[in-house]
């Protein structure tokens, strides 16, 4: 049974943070994708041309063993929208259920980690995978498949029909990744863990966690029984989480107001990590150093040569600060903060840093990378540093992230030793930089004048003499000079996360500019509905999707029609063919709020009063028209006296 129309209007508008005479009228989930629209694009995917399959209130999800956490969190993704209860089993497959079958020799071959086939038919949807990870990359390709409708957190009328179709599916790199720097700007737990969730959407596996800068200490430390030295690690973010990255260093405000202070508990942080283990996405915690530790040297005096606290220092500058490599208190300190959190992190990585130490020397350096490189062994860690680590001699699987091709030639040598690299070169990766010069956020220094997403997709990981099996994977930072909470990042995340996730996931021989720009296309309306920034970018076409509910009314037909998703910086326009041989402009308004971090993306359609002559039922047209194109949807008036 349909909801009030008001009540729908409230619990929208709720959802979306805006005012609720803003709010749009309850929608009807009618366009159903195609497998041509995946994103990233699957090794193979094919409709068949048979009837689809239709999720209803009888639809079960069933999951036996290992794959009920995933049946759960698909259940717990459509109640919401389809009203359904959806419950989860593990019995016997019936007529109309989405299975999710796990076991040997269910996925691709030779792709059992995270390979996935999913097949649906009137009959069911069944996803079929070796591993949970494979049946939760299977429940995202579903989870596209689906009307993008399906993101709501209110009920939305049905139908929630799938394509039938086949997917065989797996990745190219087996780490694919995103950083956030929450040291230079916090972001809050919640927010962490909200772009976990949307990053999972692209089949996305890493989260690459910058939690200590010069700028900023993020992460608790506890001191330890055992500390020869003194040192008080609660002030670490006692006194360095206080700072942020307001201004350039000759006094140039950067963003929209301060860098967001804030810092993290342990348990903090291990919410992070549980909720990212949820989600099948490995955290990797970064400490830097030896440079990037003014909040360190601020915090704690002893790690300076001199005993004196260093200044702390809100400016984006870097490159000034270091570590003493030549004091044994330096390792005492690294060892006490790899070792707690190592603890808390299961993963198999600890990120160390190691770039643009350029007080250190280059002895020093080389002194304490190798210093450090042995108590991230005993740990049994896996370490991981950006380029300027390579110039060390690095054990066999250590990670070397790749920013910057100006020492290539070293890293080579590190990989003929058995390292392994994960490439985010700045100019197609780095994704604080401005879209355009007149962006109201972002730097500038990496990618100059053109760095949409198309620009972070033409580029190859395989590379300047790497080889495939090189390749760990790729990741793409989101450094946070300018950035203020979660909706800025998202805008300069999106669409372009999802291009370094379709590099990293899809064969590089499907990869093509154009079909991908076709397919982000459909993407705008399904992040809108979710209530996910994005930047609408001009070069893409964004499709729209018109909701109109049936109406039954005794007298004038008037208010609120429906609405529809177009992320489009230039008003639509609305037509409304009333069914009875009239038809008149209809307004058109937004209905989320506008700005230069914030375009458009849900618009109303309200009608002038129109009084049909007889009582009845008349098939009424809306037409929208936006800047890339025309759509048009029916609904049903029926009038009675």
């Amino acid at each position: 049974m349909r909801k009030s129309w008001r009540t729908a209007v409230i619990a929208v508008a709720v959802l979306l943070s805006i005012p609720a005479a803003a709010a749009p009228a309850s929608p009807v989930a009618t366009v159903v994708p195609g497998v041509e629209r995946l994103l990233p694009k699957p090794v193979e995917a094919k409709a068949s041309g048979r009837a689809p399959f239709t999720i209803t209130e009888d639809t079960r999800v069933v999951a036996r063993g290992g794959a009920r956490p995933v049946g759960d969190y698909l259940a717990a993704l459509l109640r919401p929208a389809t009203g359904y209860r959806l419950p989860v089993t593990s019995g016997h497959p019936g007529r109309g259920d989405i299975v999710l079958d796990l076991g040997r020799g269910k996925a691709p071959e030779g792709h059992g980690g995270e390979g996935y086939r999913l097949v649906t038919d009137e009959r069911s949807a069944t996803i079929s995978a070796e591993t949970p990870a494979g049946l939760f990359l299977g429940v995202q390709t579903l989870r596209q498949l689906l009307p993008a409708w399906v993101e709501s957190r209110v009920r939305v009328d049905g139908p929630w029909r799938v394509q039938a179709a086949t997917v065989s599916d797996y990745p190219r790199f087996a780490y694919r990744g995103v950083m956030l720097d929450v040291a230079r700007s916090y972001l809050s737990v919640a927010e962490v863990k909200r772009y976990i969730d949307n990053a999972v959407r692209f089949k996305i596996n890493t989260l690459h966690l910058h939690l200590t800068d010069d700028q900023a200490w993020r992460i608790a430390i506890s001191t330890p029984q055992d500390n020869p030295s003194g040192l008080d690690y609660e002030a670490l973010t006692r006194v360095g989480s206080q700072g942020g990255s307001d201004r350039l260093g000759n006094g140039t405000p950067l963003g929209t107001g301060p860098a967001i202070r804030g810092s993290y508990t342990q348990r903090d942080y291990a919410e992070i990590v549980a909720h990212a283990k949820s989600r099948f996405v490995t955290v990797v915690p970064e400490i830097d150093g030896p440079g990037h530790t003014n909040a360190a040297l601020a915090a704690l005096p002893r790690l300076n040569p001199d005993g004196v606290a260093k200044p702390m220092n809100n400016t984006a500058d870097v490159g000034y600060s270091t570590l003493d490599a030549n004091s044994e208190i330096t390792y005492e300190f690294t060892r006490t903060v790899y070792s707690q959190i190592a603890a808390l992190t299961p993963g198999p990585y600890l990120h160390i840093g190691g770039d643009e130490a350029h007080v250190t020397g280059h002895e020093n350096y080389l002194t304490y990378i190798r210093r450090l490189l042995p108590q991230v062994a005993a740990l049994g860690k896996t370490p991981v540093g950006w380029n300027e680590y390579a110039d060390a001699d690095l054990p066999p699987g250590a990670v070397i992230q790749v920013w910057r091709a100006a020492s290539m030639e070293k890293v080579l040598r590190q990989v003929a030793r058995g390292a392994k690299v994960v490439m985010s070169p700045a100019p197609t990766t780095y994704l604080d930089q401005k879209y355009e010069p007149s962006s109201p956020i972002g730097l500038s220094w990496a990618c100059r004048n053109a760095c949409d997403f198309d620009t972070y997709y033409n580029w190859e990981p395989v590379r300047d003499g790497l080889t495939e099996s090189d390749v760990l994977g790729v990741t793409a930072p989101l450094w946070s000079e300018t950035i203020r909470g979660l909706p800025q990042a998202e805008w300069l995340t999106y669409p372009r996360l999802v291009s370094a996730a379709e590099i990293a996931w899809s064969p590089r021989s499907a990869r093509d500019l154009t079909d991908f720009t076709a397919r982000l296309a459909t993407l705008g309306s399904r992040l809108t509905i979710a209530g996910v920034n994005f930047r609408p970018s001009p070069a893409i076409a964004w499709t729209t999707d018109i909701t109109t509910p049936d109406r039954h009314t005794r007298g004038p037909l008037r208010g609120e029609i429906g609405h529809f998703t177009a992320p489009a910086t230039t008003p639509p326009t609305a037509t409304l063919t009333y069914g009875d041989g009239t038809s008149s402009p209809a307004t058109v308004s937004p209905a989320t709020p506008a700005g230069p971090l914030a375009a458009p993306g849900l618009w109303t359609v309200t009608t002038p009063d129109h009084r049909y002559p007889h009582p009845g039922s008349y098939r009424a047209t809306l037409t929208v028209t936006t800047p890339t194109g025309t759509a048009t949807t029916h609904f049903t008036v029926t009038v009675r006296r």
